[in-house]
């Protein structure tokens, strides 16, 4: 039989490798698309002048609306760079970029994703040759999503390929090449091969050592991220004197020294949280959050470090101070909301300590102000047919069910429905949820025959036979 701690270490892992794994996902790669994209080497000729303005065109309108358009409407601005990229040559270095920059809002869609990363690999391996940092770059978003469709065998190959091209490419950008070092241990975590694992951790916080101060914020990650490792690996005390040690100096203004501190003692807290030392844990917590206090843009981080100690309280019973604690971090995270951060309205969507909170102590109609503030901003900020609205739609009409008012329910199962359909169309995956909650409600009110037809309308879906 499989002793205690070997069963937590493995639930460490599988915990740890499947946030490693959102954490990569949930990197943008536009910015390296269009980092890359106009760089034309000396001597190359680009296309003619009307297919190049078109290009121009098409690429400026994806990258420049990937934040704020629906997916809808990046998948069609997709389209339409794809069309005009598949006219370049491949001779033209904007090709690569093109295709890259295209792949990006097909999240849904991996295989097309894959063969459209693929095709940038070969394109920047003919041009610039198979050891280019371009070409390991590549090699690293292909694994990524090889990983993502459990395609482990090739997520390997290319992560082995890419970090043997970082390893030797010393002109590479060092943010590049810490990424790959970096995400090639995640993809080792996920094998449970922990000595791998250190290794490339180790090499990222080594490489990330030479980033600027701005970048200090992921320096300290991988510092996490490495104390981790070396936990799975059996170094429990080389981890706690690694995460023991004080911040990198820096000789940024206060505002960045005081985002850096709140950063080492957020992980740290969050160290001490995992290991069970909730003393420890508060410690280091209040520190973080006394940090992000005095730094008016710590607010996502003060929001993240309030949540977690009200958990703390939370599971000591202190409930006074949790309440406290989980209302204002909600506060933090509805102030922070401007025009100028108006994606981060779609954070209120789900303010699930909160509602657990209130859920366990038989308020849950509290939680139903929340819900409506969440969308009277996010309609404020993003507009009537942003997907956010859908998703916290979806939210209170799952409280209104609890409560036993499925009829107040009902219409915002409806606009939830009609607005993910424009965003992601009418056989996206990211409406089975919401067909779910749908036909729960139906049944509440005996509409059972509608209940049905939504529930095999989301197992279709789910099933991929749409048609």
């Amino acid at each position: 039989m499989e002793d205690a701690n070997s069963h937590m270490t493995r639930a460490r892992s599988d915990v740890i490798s499947r946030r490693l794994l959102f954490f990569a996902l949930g990197v943008i790669f536009f910015g390296t698309a269009a980092r890359r994209a106009y760089a034309v080497p000396q001597g190359e000729t680009q296309a003619s002048s009307q297919e190049s303005t078109a290009f121009d065109n098409a690429f400026r309108l994806l990258s420049e609306g990937w934040q704020h358009n629906t997916l809808a409407e990046q998948k069609k601005a997709a389209g339409v760079l794809l069309a005009e990229t598949d006219k370049l040559p491949d001779s033209d270095p904007r090709k690569a970029r093109g295709l890259l920059m295209a792949s990006g809002p097909y999240f849904d869609d991996m295989p097309l994703k894959i063969e459209l990363v693929r095709r940038v690999v070969a394109i920047d391996e003919k041009n610039l040759g198979r050891n280019a940092p371009e070409v390991a770059s590549d090699l690293r978003h292909l694994a990524l999503f090889n990983m993502a469709t459990g395609d482990f065998i090739e997520s390997e190959k290319n992560y082995g390929r890419a970090v043997k091209i970082a390893e030797g490419a010393e002109q590479m950008d060092s943010f590049q090449r810490s990424i790959i070092f970096s995400e090639a241990a995640d993809f080792q975590v996920r094998q449970k091969r922990y000595e791998d694992a250190e290794r490339l951790m180790r090499r990222a916080v080594e490489v990330s050592a030479g980033l600027p101060a701005a970048h200090a914020s992921m320096r300290l990650q991988f510092r996490g991220r490495l104390a981790e490792v070396l936990r799975l690996n059996g170094k429990q005390d080389e981890a706690e004197r690694l995460m023991a040690e004080p911040p990198p100096a820096s000789n940024t203004a206060r505002a960045d020294a005081d985002f850096t501190s709140a950063e080492n003692d957020s992980l740290r807290a969050r160290q001490y949280k995992e290991q069970g030392k909730m003393e420890d844990a508060e410690v280091f917590y209040r520190h973080a959050i006394s940090a992000s206090e005095r730094n008016p843009a710590g607010a996502p981080r003060l929001a993240l470090d309030l949540n977690d100690l009200a958990d703390i309280y939370h599971s000591e019973k202190r409930e006074v101070e949790a309440e406290e604690l989980y209302w204002r971090a909600l506060s933090v995270r509805e102030k922070s909301v401007s025009p100028e951060t108006a994606a981060d309205a779609r954070v209120l969507s789900y303010p699930f300590s909160l509602q657990n909170f209130l859920r366990a102590q038989g308020r849950l109609s509290e939680i139903e102000p929340v819900y409506k503030q969440a969308l009277a901003m996010q309609e404020q900020y993003l507009g009537p047919n942003d997907y956010s609205l859908s998703e916290t739609m979806q939210m209170l009409a799952s409280v209104y069910r609890e409560e036993h008012n499925s009829a107040a329910a009902l219409p915002l199962c409806r606009r939830a429905l009609q607005i993910a359909e424009h965003n992601f169309g009418e056989n996206s995956s990211r409406l089975a949820g919401l067909l779910g909650e749908y036909a729960r409600n139906l049944d509440e009110l005996g509409r059972t025959r509608e209940a049905e037809s939504m529930r095999m309308r989301s197992e279709r879906i789910l099933s991929g036979k749409t048609h």
